[in-house]
């Protein structure tokens, strides 16, 4: 017996003995994990055109890169963080590492670390973190022509795709620098851009190239706002969103940009929606204004700051209040703006600026109380004046009347300068005549 089990044993050694020389299981993890970093370097280094690498970090914005990784642990890269670094190609160095996982690592200052630097003067983000972005990426998955990756501090996610020949001279001919610039201009131009859907409703596209950040905003069915929000980074002739903005079935994560045409599009399917411009925003002002929306309060009219005669009936009027100011007990006093103000107790505050003829300043104030009906119309009815307003408002007659004996819609008004639309209260009785100026919160 005792023979039986010794020759067993014996067997049983020999078979683990030839599992380890031939599993490779047992394999030296060093030797496994340097196999891997080749398999690593010999794939991003294959890309002969390159690669173009998005990043949208956790402080905000989103950066496209170009890279282009030598044998020699060197690579060049450039970026449209700003227009130097989308023209100008600059090398560092990289190397692979064996972390958690097989790790690239920019190990160098590049334009990779912009958005990561903690003076916030140079990231545009908080000071000590940045922007919370990442320069040292974890491979998570490869498919075809992409790599997915993960920013092993902040866990940023980069996508990088291999470039095809085209595509890489048109970045290193200066390409990313060339659609900023362009969607600067078309900002310039077109003011209140949207996309017009099937239903006829229309949704306002909203470029913000500071905060490179793309919205999305419409009303639904009962007139509520509905905002999705997007970082951006430039590509070429498009812009790459960080996620999908949707509306019903329309559904895309790029904007593209047709040069020939100078206007964006997107793609819903095989279906080409062009972005068109409209002279006022799209989303209605009566959304945005108290008591419904808080966006907006008030709004003055100060003829040193807004466009004079848009409306020669509110003109007319005020030119009146001005007059009649002036004369009160021969004073002489000069009427500066007059400010409409939605208050959360359903007053509304009519405030008069001037001067005298010292230059001392002073206000004056009238309180309305109002309701607003099913359509959205104001009507204000008056109910007292302060200290002031009790002494010079029989000067002011003119505009007193005027919102007391009409009915007002909150809504856009046109700048004829071209700068920012002002906001406007229409009577419902005359849309020739409405009190208009600068929209506060």
């Amino acid at each position: 017996m005792k023979k039986i089990i010794y020759i067993l044993l014996v067997v049983v050694a020999f078979i683990t003995s030839c599992k380890k020389d031939q599993d490779p299981i047992f394999d030296d993890p060093d030797t496994r994990l340097a196999k891997a970093l080749d398999a690593d370097k010999s794939q991003i280094t294959s890309a002969t055109n390159g690669w173009k690498a998005m990043i949208y970090p956790k402080g905000g914005k989103g950066f496209s890169f170009y890279f282009l990784f030598g044998t020699d642990g060197k690579v060049k890269m450039l970026s449209d963080f700003n227009a130097s670094t989308a023209t100008t190609l600059q090398e560092s160095t990289y190397r692979l590492k064996a972390l958690q996982r097989p790790t690239l690592i920019f190990d160098t200052y590049n334009y990779i670390h912009l958005a990561a630097d903690p003076d916030a003067s140079v990231s545009g983000g908080a000071s000590a973190t940045g922007l919370a972005s990442d320069f040292e990426f974890a491979f998570a998955s490869v498919a075809g022509d992409s790599i997915k990756m993960e920013g092993t501090f902040n866990g940023n996610k980069m996508v990088m795709i291999k470039l095809g020949a085209e595509e890489s001279k048109s970045i290193l001919d200066g390409g990313l620098k060339t659609m900023n610039d362009a969607n600067t201009a078309y900002l310039l131009v077109n003011k209140n851009p949207y996309l017009l859907f099937a239903d006829g409703t229309k949704g306002a596209v909203l470029i913000d190239p500071v905060a490179k950040t793309l919205k999305l905003n419409y009303l639904d069915s009962k007139e509520v706002s509905q905002l999705q929000t997007v970082k951006y980074a430039y590509g070429i002739n498009k812009i790459t969103l960080s996620g999908y903005l949707t509306y019903g079935n329309v559904r895309f994560n790029e904007l593209f940009y047709d040069p020939a045409q100078k206007i964006y599009y997107i793609m819903s399917g095989t279906t080409r929606i062009n972005v068109q411009n409209s002279v006022t925003p799209i989303i209605p002002l009566r959304t945005l204004f108290m008591p419904v929306g808080k966006d907006y309060s008030q709004i003055e009219y100060n003829p040193n700051n807004v466009q004079v005669n848009l409306s020669s009936d509110f003109n007319a009027k005020y030119n009146a209040a001005k007059t009649g100011l002036a004369a009160v007990g021969n004073a002489g006093r000069t009427l500066d703006a007059v400010r409409v103000i939605i208050n959360v107790d359903n007053t509304m505050s009519l405030r008069y600026y001037y001067h005298n003829t010292s230059n001392s300043n002073f206000q004056a104030n009238m309180t309305y109380s109002y309701t607003r009906d099913a359509s959205g119309a104001y009507s204000f009815v008056y109910l007292a004046d302060d200290g002031n307003a009790a002494v010079v408002g029989g000067g002011l007659t003119a505009l007193k009347d005027y919102f007391s004996k009409n009915s007002f819609k909150v809504d856009w008004v046109v700048n004829p300068n071209g700068g920012a639309p002002y906001g406007g209260f229409y009577t419902t009785a005359d849309q020739a005549s409405f009190f208009y100026g600068t929209l506060i919160k």
